[in-house]
């Protein structure tokens, strides 16, 4: 009988490991499984007891199953009809399918919150749109796009301040804009539960904000970071009830953000820890836009745009990746791998928390024809140390003429890193007329 257990258990063992390194697997959008974890809790428990929490959420999916890597042909911008509300076009430059998710009308605005904040829950089944013409944020079914209802019960401190849990797809983080509470509320009833109350915990006698361009929480939904004033900044950990208080030379009403392990920040231009202390000087001229993230190891880095050289020289480009460890970087898009000087109006996002290393941006461009390359262009990329595999994917169609910033696209990755969101007044004949919220969506996604 030992013997018989012992066949089974190495046989239960080879099956598995054989479904872990099958590259034909299905991603599941919702990957809980009651069978899965009980069979998982009777044969490896010991193992388990050793692992990152974080590692029972990733899910390795090769995102650009059909697309071309590395491409810098010419693929000029072609009119085509704007589609109708839930209805898609095929990218006549490009190939993907793009799907209009929202429908806004004449001289109305619904779009992404913003490129560095995760629209998607933790399994994709909802998603979070900005209404701007009523000041409302939507909820979305995440795979049919469909409208369920107004946000109305929620008042957060910003409109991009709104936080999906990384692991559990019915709750969402905000800081109250009245009471400076940071609150979790939990969507499927509409509870609210007061986690801290930010201006009480740091005894600040000013306000309290979240930063300029705001980041995600730390990927185990437990660290936030904030500021009082242009005074300090802090972090707060939920689970400890931890506060920090960094060492910082100047705020520059600019909160420093966790990155997504949450050990290490990203302030300015330097990278500190979670003490609070400084870490690395980061090779760049000064801050632009950007996005915390993590290379395809699940090294912390920020996503930035660089339109000149850092201090020690490089670093130059539309996207380049800075390991907030080093300071060091590692070019994504630059001129020394084939493209043009960076591109005006890029957004980069790099929430695909489920799919480390998938990064994807938007670029208007100086012309914002979409005649040149990466000009009015969506782009994913794949990025690792020392390899970089960059994958266009359509034209965006947006512009500033008509909306200013409400019609920046504002690319957001999804957290398997399949599909792509982002919003436009759809140059052409319909140019103008309202701002709608997109969804490419790739050939990995089904």
């Amino acid at each position: 009988m030992r013997k018989l257990k012992t066949c089974l258990w190495l046989f239960s063992l080879s099956c598995a490991i054989i479904g872990c390194t099958n590259e034909e697997a299905v991603l599941p959008i919702n990957d809980s499984s009651d069978a899965e974890t009980e069979t998982a809790e009777e044969t490896v428990e010991e193992e388990e007891e050793t692992e990152p929490a974080t590692d029972e959420n990733i899910i390795s999916v090769e995102v650009a199953t059909t697309l071309v890597a590395n491409d810098l042909e010419p693929h000029p911008m072609q009119d085509v009809a704007k589609p109708d509300y839930l209805e898609t076009i095929v990218d006549p430059s490009f190939g993907t399918i793009i799907r209009r998710i929202s429908n806004a009308g004449n001289g109305g605005v619904i779009k992404p919150m913003y490129s560095t904040i995760q629209a998607w829950n933790a399994d994709e089944t909802r998603m979070i749109l900005y209404d701007q013409t009523n000041g409302v944020h939507q909820l979305l079914n995440g795979m049919t796009y469909e409208f369920i209802r107004n946000l109305d019960d929620v008042r957060p401190d910003d409109l991009e301040q709104l936080f999906w849990d990384f692991n559990n797809p019915d709750v969402l983080y905000y800081l109250d804009a009245s009471t400076d509470e940071f609150v979790k509320y939990t969507v499927s009833s509409g509870t609210k539960d007061i986690l801290v109350n930010l201006k009480d915990v740091s005894n600040c006698s000013g306000s309290i904000s979240m930063g300029n361009d705001v980041q995600m929480m730390s990927w185990d939904s437990d660290l936030i970071g904030f500021r009082c004033d242009n005074n300090e900044s802090y972090s707060y950990r939920i689970s400890t009830q931890e506060l920090v208080t960094f060492n910082l030379d100047d705020v520059n009403y600019t909160a420093a953000m966790p990155a997504p392990s949450g050990n290490l920040f990203y302030h300015n231009v330097s990278s500190y820890d979670a003490n609070g202390d400084f870490k690395a000087r980061l090779n760049m001229t000064k801050p632009e836009h950007s996005c915390l993230g993590q290379m395809a190891d699940g090294t912390d880095t920020n996503f930035s745009v660089s339109f000149d050289a850092g201090p020690n020289g490089g670093c130059q480009g539309n996207i380049i990746a800075y390991d907030l460890n080093t300071g060091d970087c590692l070019p994504v898009i630059s001129e020394g791998l084939g493209y043009a000087y960076p591109k005006s109006g890029t957004h980069i996002s790099a929430v695909a928390h489920k799919n480390p290393g998938w990064i994807a941006a938007s670029m208007i461009g100086f012309e914002g024809d979409g005649q040149a390359l990466l000009d009015q262009e969506l782009v994913i990329a794949h990025v690792s140390p020392g390899n970089v595999e960059v994958y266009r994917i359509g034209h965006h169609r947006a512009d500033e003429d008509e909306f200013d910033y409400w019609g920046e696209p504002h690319a957001v990755i999804s957290p398997t890193g399949t599909r792509v969101l982002f919003g436009s007044d759809w140059s052409g004949s319909e140019d103008g007329t309202s701002v709608e919220s997109y969804v490419v969506e790739l050939p990995s996604f089904n």
